[in-house]
């Protein structure tokens, strides 16, 4: 099972290429699969791929999701 993260395209790098900006950082990513990719779009990353475009509230709903799970559980008592 693979897991995609929501980034924000900052910048169109070149044919297929964009730069990324997500919970750990820049990332160079492919764009490949886009349709017509545009700085400021927030996608869905797989394995250094922009598989999916989102909407802003799918990205900030999944990225608090995320958020939630990395947190520790808290101890039993």
């Amino acid at each position: 099972m693979c897991l995609a993260v929501p980034y924000r395209l900052t910048q169109i790098s070149g044919p297929g290429r964009a730069l990324a900006e997500g919970p750990d950082g820049v990332r160079d990513v492919s764009t490949l699969l886009l349709e017509a990719p545009a700085a400021g779009a927030y996608v869905l990353v797989a394995y250094g791929s922009a598989i999916r475009e989102i909407t802003s509230d799918e990205a900030a709903e999944l990225l608090e999701i995320l958020r939630a799970i990395q947190e520790p559980a808290p101890s039993p008592q």
